[in-house]
């Protein structure tokens, strides 16, 4: 198979396959069949698989797209001129698919709902973003996840399961620079933790973790990950476990 065409070129000017989200929505699919023959699976499941698996390409369709501007205020920009970009296909099909796992959920009201969407939307651009170095989408994601399931004991999406043990196995090849999760897989990985966050936050929470979600998207935007992550000894700290030396 020739992955010339999902290259692109890292943090370190090396040239690596943005492919493994094509490994992680296979195994979200099938985590959401095999939880439903353990379990009954209603209609919100469903809905999380199907967006999870619209976001996924949307981002494919972004990985296999000329490298264009980069940012949410650079996307509105181009789109202010009259010129469309993956970036607001992304956005749309994001926000869409939102709407969708939402109203699939158990009725919030209004404000928990839209609260509830920013969430999902929120966290998928987040992952988007921290994709720019090894491994800290990925562990990002099974931090979050971990914790969220430690906490109920359980995953509240079955999809998010197969998400979940397929991260732990695509960790070393991304920590090893072999290759990376791409738009398409963190899309994936950040619509499921919003996902998961919006099912098991109570509607009182929504609110202020739409907040949190918002804010650190306008940090994304601005100062970047990279650079707070870099002033934060413990975080910094956890991002580097695993990683190749600077």
């Amino acid at each position: 198979m020739n992955l010339t065409r999902f290259e692109v070129v890292n943090h370190r000017g090396r040239r690596v396959p943005r492919v493994l989200g094509c490994w992680l929505a296979p195994a979200a699919v099938a985590g959401a069949i095999l939880g439903a023959t353990v379990l009954p699976a209603p209609a919100f499941q469903w809905g999380a698989l199907a967006g999870a698996l619209m976001v996924f390409g949307a981002g494919l369709v972004d990985d296999l797209s000329p490298i264009g501007p980069r940012g949410v205020r650079n996307h509105l920009r181009e789109l202010a001129a009259g010129r469309m970009t993956t970036g607001i296909l992304k956005l749309i099909v994001t926000v869409a698919s939102a709407i969708l796992v939402t109203a699939l959920l158990e009725p919030t009201g209004g404000l928990s709902s839209i609260a509830a969407v920013v969430v999902i939307a929120g966290c998928t651009n987040v992952w988007n973003g921290l994709d720019v170095r090894p491994g800290r989408a990925l562990k990002g994601f099974l931090l979050v996840m971990g914790v969220s399931v430690a906490a109920r004991l359980r995953f509240d999406v079955g999809s998010a399961a197969g998400a979940w043990i397929a991260s732990w196995v695509a960790l070393p090849m991304d920590l090893r620079e072999r290759a990376m999760l791409g738009d398409a897989g963190a899309n994936l990985l950040g619509f499921t933790v919003g996902v998961q966050l919006a099912a098991t936050l109570p509607p009182s929470a929504l609110l202020p973790a739409a907040i949190v979600a918002i804010a650190l998207n306008v940090v994304a935007d601005t100062l970047t990950f990279s650079r707070v992550i870099a002033a934060i000894p413990p975080i910094r700290w956890f991002d580097q476990v695993g990683r190749l030396p600077d």
